[in-house]
């Protein structure tokens, strides 16, 4: 079953800094959001929305609201503490597989993107999940996991980091019951690799040449092993590919913005930026390089 990441949602503290930082100095163009005809209870504005991307795949930037599960009769809040979304060709068969093990689930319908069924679960490591479908059956064949889906600005979502507290069973979760295909994790070469755990009790991929979701397993020493600021493999983050890291680099430089430039030390063929953003949302941004 082919699947790619449809959006991922950060909370934002104050939507507009947040917001600007993604227009500003990371580059991306904000996209015009589409609500279905029913609406449910999400009391978003432009206060607490904000949107990068075309129709609704992309970034989500949203405020936390403290009642929303309550107010659409969720066991989950979406809008706390962030999410990513898996969009499949067969949201039945994933919701049956999910609740016939024991996963409770929100349904939540078609309720707050135009033409999207969206359902939402805790992985085995209490992440939040949104698996979706588009009801239109709009790109339900796509043929490779993840393709790359090129946004106005010239970026695409590379991958969502998540970091996992039982590698095992969180790894399981989205190939037993997600229906994911587990992918080999390409690294640069010895003379350039960096130093960390690549075994598969530290480390599982979904999606090909490096792109979609990556299971890690905590280091608290990986930043300084690897001479950064920045542990990419605490709390998760999204990496969005861009045209020309350097470029964001020079805009964090003219504004104050620390980050960590890795160069190529992880993946193969990308040099890796880590940041937060100002809503302390950690935040990779990378290129590929020859």
């Amino acid at each position: 079953m082919s699947w790619y990441i449809h959006h991922v949602n950060l909370e934002a503290h104050d939507v507009a800094q947040t917001a600007s930082f993604f227009r500003d100095i990371i580059g991306l163009e904000e996209g015009q959001w589409t609500y279905p005809e029913r609406i449910g209870k999400i009391g978003h504005s432009d206060d607490t929305l904000a949107y990068f991307g075309t129709e609704n795949q992309g970034l989500h930037i949203v405020k936390a609201i403290t009642s929303f599960a309550h107010d659409n009769n969720f066991i989950h809040n979406p809008t706390i503490g962030g999410h990513f979304a898996v969009c499949v060709p067969d949201i039945q068969i994933v919701k049956s597989r999910l609740e016939n093990t024991g996963v409770i689930v929100s349904d939540a319908g078609v309720y707050a993107m135009k033409d999207i069924h969206q359902i939402y679960c805790y992985d085995p490591s209490m992440n939040v999940v949104e698996i979706n479908q588009r009801v239109d059956n709009k790109n339900v064949d796509i043929g490779q996991d993840h393709p790359i889906r090129i946004e106005p600005g010239n970026w695409y979502i590379h991958h969502v980091n998540r970091q996992v507290h039982d590698m095992p069973a969180t790894a399981a979760f989205y190939e037993k019951l997600i229906g994911m295909k587990r992918d080999v994790f390409h690294v640069p070469d010895e003379e350039t690799v960096g130093d960390f755990d690549r075994s598969q009790d530290s480390l599982v991929v979904f999606g090909p040449e490096n792109r979609g979701i990556h299971l890690v397993r905590g280091m608290p020493t990986f930043h300084t092993d690897n001479n950064l600021m920045h542990n990419p493999t605490f709390g998760g983050h999204v990496a969005l590919t861009v045209p020309d890291v350097k470029s964001v680099m020079r805009r964090m430089d003219n504004v104050n913005h620390l980050y960590s430039d890795a160069g190529t030390y992880a993946m193969a063929g990308m040099h890796q930026v880590y940041t937060f953003d100002p809503s302390m949302n950690f935040i990779e941004i990378n290129q590929p390089v020859k």
